[in-house]
């Protein structure tokens, strides 16, 4: 894990242990953790957060046998306490951005479906002539992820260098609070405010919406199957009903 993530996790694992802090672990029921996470409601980011922690140390105690259940499974996440998708007329305009460098970061973002920083560290020679290979800080993953014919065709407007491929004007490797705030920026000018994950959760949409399966998509965004089936629920229902319509008329 990153230190970010590490850190993290010690956040919300303290949290869970100042909150069930004598409970016998396989004493533990799903209607505890709901009374936890009933008291978060104030902060759904902070609670859906500590949910995933959570589920994840319980995951790794049934996989050793030291409980038969999580008590984790079957609560979902609290709305509000995510990234969205940007809008999809904010979509198209920041990929058409007159900004050279919030159009190729829009382009990165979206065509890899990685996070901000996973992109900011990407050199020219990670991307060849139809791949783009990827070692996400996050999970430690290796990608490698072919490159979609539009971001090749937005990499080719930008000078090959050594080094990484989002640069300042003065040729230094973009910061991540930089390309935060262009984006954000871009964003609010288009009337929908929005951070630059919301642009890998578009990705993934984008991806089930053409029919993907869920390993398929997983497998391009380095995503668990089970946060793509999370990504899922906001799929737009009336375009997966047109293309399974599709499927089943070409049928013969």
């Amino acid at each position: 894990m990153a230190q970010s993530s590490r850190k993290l996790y010690d956040i919300y694992l303290r949290r869970l242990e100042r909150a069930l802090p004598t409970a016998p672990v396989n004493g533990i029921t799903r209607g505890d953790m709901r009374t936890v996470l009933d008291k978060m409601a104030a902060t759904p980011g902070a609670a859906n957060a500590f949910l995933r922690t959570s589920g994840a140390l319980f995951a790794w105690a049934v996989d050793r046998e030291h409980i038969a259940k999580n008590p984790c499974d079957g609560i979902t996440m609290m709305d509000g306490g995510e990234h969205e998708p940007w809008p999809q007329h904010v979509l198209r305009a920041v990929l058409a951005a007159e900004d050279p460098m919030v159009r190729l970061l829009a382009h990165l973002l979206y065509y890899t479906a990685q996070r901000l920083g996973d992109v900011l560290r990407m050199t020219w020679s990670d991307v060849a002539t139809d791949r783009v290979e990827v070692r996400q800080d996050k999970t430690k993953k290796r990608l490698s992820i072919p490159v979609h014919s539009a971001l090749s065709a937005e990499l080719a407007k930008h000078e090959r260098v050594e080094g990484a491929i989002c640069r300042t004007p003065r040729g230094a490797p973009l910061r991540d609070d930089n390309a935060r705030k262009m984006l954000k920026a871009f964003s609010a000018t288009a009337g929908a405010p929005s951070v630059p994950h919301g642009l890998r959760k578009n990705a993934v949409i984008a991806l089930l919406e053409a029919g993907c399966s869920t390993a398929e998509t997983a497998s391009v965004s380095g995503q668990s199957l089970q946060m793509v089936e999370h990504y899922a629920r906001q799929r737009n229902q009336s375009t997966l009903a047109d293309a399974a319509l599709a499927r089943w008329e070409s049928k013969p």
